[in-house]
This record gives C-alpha cells, structure tokens and sequence, in this order.
C-alpha cells in the first residue's frame, strides 16, 4: 500500500483533549491506532455534528461536520481537499448500565465513515481495491487493545453504497428520492461517485466505562 498523499490541504488540525472521559477517551484512542496503522489515512476526524445549510424556497442541506477548533467546522461531504479521511457518527441514545459497587457502563452504537482516493493508495488503477481496504480497516477495528481504557468495540455491519455511506443526511435522501433540485449534487456525483473514489461505513457498538467514580468538591 502507498504512504499518505503528501499533495492534500494540510492546513487543518484536529484537536484532542487532554483527558478526555467514557466516548471522547474512546473515540481519541480510535482515531490515534488508525492514524498509525494506516499508512494512506490523511486525516482521522472525531465525531461528527449535523449541521444544516438553509436553502432558497425554505429548504435544507444536512450535512456531517466535524469540529477543528475555534468555532470551526470542517465538512465532511466527499471532497478531495482532506486526502483520504474518516469520521465517527455517533447515535442517540447512549444506554447506561448501572453496575453494583462500579461505576456505570455506556453503551454507544454509531459508525466510521472512510472517504478515500483509491489511486493513492494503490498502483493499479485497472481494477477497483475497496476490498483490500475494507481487509485492512477491519483487521485495525478488531485489534486487541485497541481501546486503552475499560471498553470494547464490536463491529455490527459494512456499508459501501454511496446512500448507505452517508445515511441519515440528504445525500441519502437526495439518492433515494432522485431530487436534486437546490443542491449542487450533480458535480459531486461526477467527481467523487465513481473510480478512483470510494468509501465504506463501519456500524459499531461500545460499551466502557471510567475506571474510577470522579466525585466534585
């Protein structure tokens, strides 16, 4: 596999915390593996936030974003300005289990979304390799100790239908409806739907908790 695409926008920089707690602890672990086992991933985003662009005629445009520091947000749309990229999608709810003489246990579901070039990725370009990168994917998300804290994630369902990917924001509307009317949706069909374009959607669930009871003073 090639190293990282060195000719994408590096001007964004992802912000982490610095003690992060129960989901962001996890997701920072996550995005930390994939960013080192993944020698072609650009950019590993945190979770995304739904944000909504008002349109001519009273319509809306919800798309994924996801937050860069000080009061920014960065799309998450397919784009070849990120390299290869992915994002968490985050469900409600977050279910929580009480534990005797513990504290209690989260459980999250959501998604990984990837966005990637594959011709940055592989030489050959006379043949489609979304399945060597859903392998290598997979085989990061079900490493052991991948979560450093109590926690485990079990990976439930791959989609890799472009609706699929972007489920639950109006791309997938837009696809599944056929409409098209106030979006510029056609050019992006054009650009990023079709080789050497490609993404995958990984649904996952998470169960953790913190390893001792924080108590406030």
């Amino acid at each position: 596999m090639a190293q990282k695409n060195n000719s994408v926008e590096r001007s964004i920089i992802i912000p982490m915390k610095e003690n992060p707690v129960l989901l962001d602890k996890v997701i920072q672990d996550i995005q930390k593996t994939l960013g080192e086992k993944l020698k072609w991933l650009d950019y590993a985003f945190g979770r995304s936030y739904k944000l909504v662009e008002h349109q001519e005629g009273g319509g809306k445009f919800i798309y994924p974003a996801a937050y860069v520091g000080k009061s920014e947000y960065a799309s998450l749309l397919p784009n070849d300005q990120y390299g290869n990229f992915c994002w968490f999608d985050i469900y409600d709810a977050q279910n929580i289990t009480q534990v005797v003489q513990s504290t209690p246990q989260f459980t999250f579901s959501g998604a990984i979304v990837f966005w990637f070039n594959l011709d940055t990725i592989f030489a050959d370009n006379d043949a489609m390799y979304s399945e060597e990168v859903k392998d290598e994917i997979i085989r990061v998300l079900t490493t052991p100790g991948l979560i450093k804290q109590t926690g485990r994630l079990t990976v439930d369902k791959v989609y890799e239908r472009f609706e699929n990917i972007y489920k639950g924001y109006s791309l997938e509307k837009i696809y599944n409806s056929y409409i098209y009317s106030g979006q510029d949706i056609q050019s992006m069909d054009k650009l990023f739907f079709m080789h050497p374009y490609s993404g995958l959607r990984f649904e996952f669930t998470i169960t953790t908790r913190e390893l001792c009871q924080r108590y406030i003073k």
